[in-house]
């Protein structure tokens, strides 16, 4: 009965169970994959963006915006660009250069690391897993993206460990599956996807 449900929920068949336990995918497995590895990419890059966008915009504002009014209150005090004010304004227009500089470099590093994850190679290589399964709760500190509170927040996530693997799953999982039971899961990493599953029987 819990295999039946996990079908349902999980979306697989006999056919791809079967193809699983060989180490393959069915073509309908390799479509919903690609699928979700084209929009896992697609939401890395645009988090990409809007963060080099966000990040970059801030961080000028905040370093340039003193750099700039300083300078302006130079020349206005001097009476426009004079030889006095080119040195009195030097040191600042260095300052700047070097903090556009290492802000560069920075933003570039961030920005590439962003990308490669989205551009991360794709492995959907057939990955088994069997034993006892554990079904636990544990907490976990996020980033509290809402305007009020504190930074960060104190979630309770579920997680299903099994053999030396830990998995995040949805809170319905313990309703199909008892803890104790023996199973074997099939998977992917990345993107990861539960393929499918089989109980392990009594004296089998």
């Amino acid at each position: 009965m819990s295999e039946i449900k996990l079908k349902e929920a999980w979306n697989f068949d006999d056919a791809d169970l079967g193809a699983n336990r060989l180490g393959q995918l069915t073509q309908n497995q390799k479509d919903l994959l690609t699928e979700k590895a084209k929009s896992h990419k697609s939401s890395n890059t645009i988090i990409g963006v809007v963060f080099a966008v966000i990040f970059g915009g801030t961080l000028l504002t905040a370093i340039f915006a003193p750099i700039l009014a300083a300078a302006w209150g130079v020349f206005l005090e001097n009476g426009g660009i004079t030889q006095e004010t080119m040195l009195i304004s030097l040191p600042l227009i260095c300052i700047g250069l070097f903090v556009l500089i290492v802000f560069g470099v920075i933003l570039i590093w961030i920005v590439r690391f962003i990308f490669a994850r989205a551009n991360r190679k794709v492995d959907i290589a057939v990955r088994r897993v069997e034993g006892p399964v554990n079904f636990m709760w544990v907490e976990r500190r996020e980033r509290n993206h809402s305007k009020s509170g504190s930074t960060y927040k104190t979630v309770r996530v579920l997680e299903m460990r099994i053999g030396s693997e830990t998995f995040n799953i949805d809170n319905n999982l313990p309703n199909i599956i008892n803890q104790g039971e023996e199973w074997i899961f099939y998977y992917t990493s990345h993107p990861f996807l539960f393929l499918s599953a089989e109980k392990i029987l009594k004296g089998k």
